[in-house]
């Protein structure tokens, strides 16, 4: 027994040491103080919301286009002599552009002034004969009665026996031959009016056929139909062409027009304005050149992709310099409204939200209708209104990445 407890005496002892140290070690620990964590508050910068009654406009690109769109084409079969014009030259009306030859034509023409020469011709000897049968009428009349009278002295004379049968043939002859004579004149005469209706049917065709001729020939030369500029040109000196051959493309200037997509959410106001007698203009620059044109009408289609309807805004300033398909920036200018609130750029978040700064500076969504922009000072502000905007909240105008509802806010700036 007593040798068992020398034996764990050991043992107890390195425990018992053990323990004591582990013991003292737990008593002299430092102590730990509690961490208050504090939230992050993000700086930002604000504005404060005054609504207005603003002007505005609507950012909008558009094309340049003509609905009237000169193409000229051969009106006769020749071969092209002179191309008088260069694609983007200016010309006026009346001005040649392209002459084709006309030797075949010239040539034509002068027959059918001969043609025209000739029925005129006829038609002055039928009045010419005419008066000569007028005139010959009663000479002959007055032969047929003395033909007419020897006849008749003759039988008297033949029941005396003092004329021959032979001679009394004669006379008969002679009458006939007279009556025959007489016939043919008054058949000349009653027919004269019919044949002067058609020598004068005649001559007026030859003279259809004249002018007809000249207009051929006219036609060799291809003149400017309005003042416009020329596009392109479709065929070389040297080139036979017929008729219908596609010969150059014209653009009349005033006739320039701006193709414009106005954007669903725009699109029933602008309907509505316009049907009001409301003028809606466009202004924009391009080459440091001042474009101003206003709405004419509406497209009937919604264009591929959609996203609006196209209006067409005749040119006001700048179709006498614009090329056909240049695309430029514009601006449209609608009447101002109130209640309008213009915000920076950077405050919009999406397509239509907004963030307000409330008392305990957190951040709150506001959804708002965007209704155009404002360019003041050359600077371009967003316009928007919503019934929860009032006058001397705080708006947002720093574009946060991580801006969230109730995000914890540090104003720095105040505009």
């Amino acid at each position: 027994m007593a040798t068992l407890l020398k034996r764990m005496a050991l043992p107890l002892a390195i425990l018992a040491l053990a323990v004591g140290v582990l013991a003292t070690l737990v008593a002299t620990r430092p102590q730990r103080h509690a961490v208050e964590v504090q939230e992050k508050a993000w700086p930002v910068a604000v504005m404060e919301v005054a609504p207005a009654r603003l002007p505005r406009t609507l950012p909008l690109f558009g094309r340049v286009d003509a609905p009237s769109l000169g193409r000229l084409t051969a009106p006769v079969a020749a071969e092209v002599r002179r191309i008088a014009v260069m694609e983007g030259q200016r010309v006026k009306a009346g001005d040649l552009l392209l002459a084709l030859d006309e030797r075949d034509y010239r040539l034509d023409l002068t027959r059918r002034e001969a043609e025209v020469a000739q029925a005129e011709a006829a038609i002055a000897a039928q009045k010419s004969a005419h008066r000569s049968n007028l005139e010959a009428l009663p000479r002959e009349r007055r032969l047929r009665e003395l033909a007419q009278a020897e006849v008749k002295r003759l039988e008297d004379l033949l029941k005396k026996n003092l004329a021959s049968h032979s001679a009394l043939d004669t006379a008969r002859q002679a009458l006939a031959r007279q009556d025959i004579a007489v016939s043919r004149i008054q058949e000349k005469v009653r027919n004269h009016q019919s044949r002067m209706q058609e020598l004068e049917a005649r001559l007026a065709q030859r003279r259809a056929e004249l002018e007809k001729a000249r207009l051929q020939l006219e036609r060799t030369r291809i003149r400017a139909p309005f003042d416009g500029r020329v596009l392109s040109l479709k065929v070389a000196v040297g080139q036979r062409v017929a008729p219908g051959t596609l010969l150059l493309e014209l653009v009349e200037s005033r006739s320039l027009v701006l193709r414009v997509l106005l954007p669903d959410p725009y699109l029933a106001e602008v309907r509505r304005l316009h049907a009001a007698g409301e003028p809606l203009r466009v202004h924009g620059r391009l080459d440091d050149r001042p474009v101003t044109a206003e709405l004419v009408t509406l497209a009937a289609q919604v264009p591929a992709g959609g996203g609006g309807v196209e209006g067409l805004f005749r040119l006001i300033e700048g179709n006498d310099w614009l090329e056909l398909g240049r695309v430029l920036a514009l601006r449209l200018t609608l009447p101002p409204l109130d209640g309008l609130v213009a915000v920076p750029m950077e405050a919009l978040y999406g397509d239509d939200k907004l963030y307000l700064v409330d008392d305990d500076d957190r951040l709150r969504p506001l959804r708002v209708e965007r209704v155009g922009q404002l360019h003041r000072d050359g600077v371009t502000r967003l316009l928007v209104r919503s019934p929860r905007l009032h006058a001397g909240q705080r708006l947002l105008v720093t574009q946060l990445p991580n801006a969230v509802t109730g995000l914890k806010v540090k104003v720095v700036e105040h505009e």
